[in-house]
């Protein structure tokens, strides 16, 4: 808890709790070695109950599972777009500081000297550029006025469908989102 740079009490508390689920977890194998495969699941489901006992709120039980679940996150700069989003949508993007802190806690606390390795560094940027492309629906280059327009529809559930599939097509490959290529999804998705 010491090594982490947050000064949230509930940041620290997740640092204190991210391996809560490594006894549950502990298996060793035929020559020694010790694993502890999903205790950040289990972790995750423990902090839960923690949480409940010390009669946090909703939204900070969220925020301690989502410490505690994600903590071990892969940290590759060569991940995808997809991955780094999806990475960003489990944490949710008022987390990233805070899972980040949490990681310095842990390697800091396992003795590793550096805070931040240059695979971090690389990550970090990459989260950075991965923020700056299209990344909720209202960042499409069309909006519902469009597909109301191009498919001569009323408002309604379909319009978000198809607004929801463009999303999709443009989470997958950013330089999709062009209104050009967008006014002919629409069509598609009809």
């Amino acid at each position: 808890m010491k090594h982490t740079p947050s000064i949230d009490p509930l940041v620290r508390f997740a640092s204190l709790l991210h391996d809560i689920g490594k006894p549950d977890t502990s298996k060793t194998d035929s020559t020694g070695n010790v694993t502890f495969y999903n205790h950040d699941i289990v972790g995750g489901a423990l902090a839960r109950k923690i949480a409940k006992r010390f009669n946090l709120s909703k939204k900070q039980t969220d925020k301690l599972y989502c410490l505690v679940r994600w903590h071990l996150f892969t940290v590759d700069e060569k991940q995808t777009d997809s991955a780094i989003r999806r990475f960003i949508k489990n944490i949710g993007l008022e987390n990233i500081e805070d899972i980040m802190a949490v990681r310095v806690g842990d390697r800091l606390g396992g003795g590793t000297k550096n805070a931040i390795s240059w695979r971090m560094e690389k990550y970090q940027d990459r989260i950075k550029q991965v923020l700056k492309k299209p990344f909720s629906i209202s960042d499409l280059k069309v909006n519902g006025g469009d597909v109301m327009r191009v498919l001569k529809i009323k408002p309604g559930p379909k319009v978000g469908k198809i607004l929801q599939k463009l999303f999709e097509d443009v989470l997958e490959d950013s330089s999709k989102n062009n209104k050009e290529y967008l006014l002919e999804g629409i069509k598609e998705y009809d």
